[in-house]
């Protein structure tokens, strides 16, 4: 027995046969499927989905603060996910004072 022809499946990873309780199910989805569907069959049928971007903020930031040792400055950066910092704070604790001081000034919130 074959697939039958109304058998598609959508996802974003590859799909795999598994055989669990003497049923064989296609993943991701666990769709049951007859005992002798092949991968090539499955792969024939399988359309690839490609995962759904957010919109991500476009505050994209790069400034150099200045250190509370004289003359040293940190370069903290912002690429509308993550926040960075060169200073030794920010590499132990992934959040500081700089950051903090830019955030201020910027009216940037803790949720961006």
């Amino acid at each position: 027995m074959s697939l039958p022809k109304s058998f598609k499946i959508h996802s974003f990873l590859p799909p795999g046969i598994t055989t669990i309780g003497g049923k064989t199910y296609v993943c991701p989805g666990w769709h049951e499927v007859p005992c002798d569907t092949t991968l090539n069959e499955v792969y024939e049928r399988w359309t690839q989905d490609l995962p759904k971007m957010e919109n991500k903020p476009t505050h994209l930031i790069n400034v150099m603060v200045d250190s509370s040792t004289a003359g040293k400055q940190y370069n903290v950066t912002f690429d509308g996910t993550y926040w960075n910092c060169e200073c030794q704070g920010f590499g132990f604790r992934r959040n500081c004072r700089h950051i903090k001081e830019i955030k201020e000034q910027n009216n940037i919130k803790e949720l961006i």
